[in-house]
């Protein structure tokens, strides 16, 4: 048995209910039933993700549904309570667990409001039976007050051809078939200054192998400073983590890049910047550091046995306590003169094009500086991480880990100059070799923060104890993870440099 076709239109502009009416009864018998209003708010997250996994977040007064992109109904949830920011604040239901993965840490914010009438339609042919039924939507969009009017069709079993006839009428009079709901963000979304992926964490600039080295860092900085801006206002509401989180990450490859680039841009210049970015490193470096720690609150708790839960928990409210006081320094650091000084400056620096201060590798084509760039830190890796066996001092690692990381830098401020899926296997292989080193390193640095916390509690209270036993068996958990994380670099080592990889990286590196 087919499936009923459901289909929706989008109606020419400034064509409402009487119009449809008056064009549907030269053609139908037709019935319509009572206006109904009702205020639509959209969700997403900053960055898209629901977009991204072709899904859409909707509230219409106590109801909230999450569609996908043809209509089909996901999840919904109704709740007197109309504001939710993370996935774990909703209440236990389907809604809750199929927002989950897609959200992660991420927090859901207002994306568009649309004020709706809805009314619904009936046809009937010649012997009063209903052969197909309308829905028309009137909306209009919260921001700037525009209107558009969109039609749905549900076919009745046995009136098929009743049903490709009215869509038949509404084609020919100017209506335009919604091939998905992503055809309808551009209207709700208009007048609020955001546009469906109109941001992203990750990264990509378009290259090309002839360009001067220097208009290539230009077009690097331009994207990263642009990201620092756009994360800067969620920052300082404290919106969710990941704010500061792509930041930092657009600092770091800022950091990385005058490094990377040495040589592209006037040497004093380099310098002062490379000190500057620094220095944002270390105002953001500590609400970081804790949000790290909260985050994995539960997986924590989850390492030790039940009766030591309580003692962590203490430990948390400790560092959700200090976290609230770096925050508000934090703020008060982003709006700083020097901060601000140095965003200004740079913005002003690269706004200069032509005229940047350059260095004796400015008008090298970036396609030739990419290639040396890339092949002097592989081999400073594969160097690096021969050498590395059991009784290697832990900062050997820690060094290989930053190598890495700047050899991942690389690749993507360089990715549009090789064959795009050689250049996706390539930094798939490198980011496994990067998970062992970064667990390595983030087991590491819990480690020593724990026995730092572990040595400024005063004994004899009963808290106190609690803490110190929870905390001790924390450590022993650490430990054990620690040990199990090193056993395995050789493996991940082994596995970065086998042949196959090898011959990978000459493919597309050669």
């Amino acid at each position: 048995m087919q499936p009923l076709q459901h289909l929706t239109w989008i109606l020419p502009e400034k064509f409402l209910l009487p119009d449809l009416e008056e064009l549907l009864s030269k053609h139908f018998t037709v019935q319509l039933g009572s206006m109904i209003k009702s205020k639509r708010i959209w969700y997403d997250s900053f960055d898209w993700r629901l977009f991204r996994k072709k899904q859409r977040l909707t509230r219409e007064g106590n109801n909230w549904f999450l569609e996908d992109f043809q209509g089909r109904l996901l999840a919904s949830l109704t709740s007197r309570k109309k504001s939710f920011r993370f996935s774990w604040q909703f209440p236990d239901s389907p809604l809750r667990k199929a927002l989950k993965k897609p959200l992660d840490v991420r927090g859901i914010n207002q994306i568009a409001a649309e004020e709706l009438d809805f009314c619904p339609i009936k046809i009937y042919n010649s012997d009063k039976k209903i052969v197909a039924f309308l829905t028309i939507q009137q909306s209009t969009n919260s921001q700037n007050k525009g209107q558009q009017t969109t039609v749905q069709m549900k076919e009745v079993r046995g009136y098929g051809k009743w049903f490709k006839r009215i869509a038949k009428v509404l084609k020919d009079s100017g209506a335009i078939r919604l091939n998905s709901i992503a055809d309808l963000f551009p209207f709700v979304v208009e007048g609020t200054g955001r546009k469906p992926l109109d941001y992203s964490s990750g990264y990509d600039v378009p290259l090309t192998p002839a360009m001067k080295s220097i208009e290539a860092n230009r077009q690097i900085f331009a994207a990263l400073l642009a990201s620092m801006h756009q994360n800067e206002k969620g920052i300082i509401k404290d919106f969710d983590s990941e704010f500061l989180h792509d930041l930092r990450v657009a600092v770091r490859r800022t950091r990385s890049a005058l490094t990377l680039l040495k040589g592209v841009l006037a040497t004093d210049v380099t310098e002062r910047f490379k000190e500057d970015f620094r220095f944002i490193g270390q105002i953001t470096g500590p609400v970081r550091d804790l949000d790290v720690y909260l985050l994995n609150e539960e997986s924590h708790k989850d390492c030790v046995p039940k009766r030591l839960q309580q003692g962590l928990s203490y430990f948390f409210d400790v560092l959700a306590e200090k976290r609230k006081e770096e925050q508000r320094q934090l703020v008060v650091s982003l709006r700083s003169r020097r901060y601000q000084q140095i965003l200004t400056d740079w913005s002003q620096l690269l706004e200069r094009e032509d005229t940047l201060p350059a260095g004796i590798k400015s008008d090298i084509p970036i396609g030739i500086l990419a290639g040396k760039i890339i092949h002097k830190r592989f081999r400073r890796i594969i160097q690096d991480g021969s050498k590395i066996h059991k009784s290697t001092p832990d900062q050997e690692l820690h060094r290989l880990r930053i190598q890495c990381k700047k050899l991942r830098y690389c690749l993507e401020f360089f990715a549009t100059l090789y064959e795009p899926q050689h250049m996706k296997q390539f930094i798939r292989q490198l980011k496994m070799l990067q998970n062992n080193l970064g667990d390595f390193n983030d087991i590491s640095v819990q480690q020593e923060m724990l026995e730092d916390y572990l040595s400024s509690l005063r004994p004899g209270s009963r808290k106190s104890q609690e803490q110190a036993a929870s905390i001790g068996g924390l450590m022993t958990d650490l430990a054990t993870q620690h040990d199990w994380v090193r056993a395995h670099f050789e493996k991940a080592f082994t596995h970065f440099c086998r042949p196959q990889n090898m011959k990978l990286y000459r493919e597309t590196f050669d």
